[in-house]
């Protein structure tokens, strides 16, 4: 199952509709406090998320994940790439898609991060 966590509703649906066409479970958040109740209740295979976010923001969400469950793969997909994000994305915390995203660029990201069953 996949949390995608992204603010912008074009694009939640955008993203959501993708997977689903693809044969994956989407569980949808609007910001990175939504996902981190959604986290702690349900079991997740990959969390996809946008970095610019009300509330909690894409490091922020993603620091809190590592903490629970340091293997869980991630994908950051922003327009915004700051140091920080680099830094994020060098030491492996993460996998990175820039905005505006196309549709076969995130299925392939995420057939390479999904666990094989």
């Amino acid at each position: 199952m996949i949390l995608l966590v992204e603010n912008e509703v074009i694009a939640r649906y955008a993203f959501a509709d993708a997977l689903r066409r693809e044969g994956h479970q989407v569980i949808e958040a609007e910001d990175g406090a939504q996902a981190l109740s959604l986290f702690e209740k349900s079991h997740f295979d990959l969390v996809i998320t946008d970095l610019i976010m009300p509330r909690i923001n894409g490091f922020e969400l993603i620091a809190q994940i590592r903490r629970k469950s340091p293997q869980m793969p991630i994908l950051l997909i922003s327009a915004y790439l700051s140091e920080e994000g680099g830094r994020i994305i060098s030491d492996g915390s993460a996998e990175f898609l820039h905005k505006p995203v196309d549709s076969a660029d995130l299925i392939a990201a995420v057939k390479r991060l999904l666990p094989r069953s």
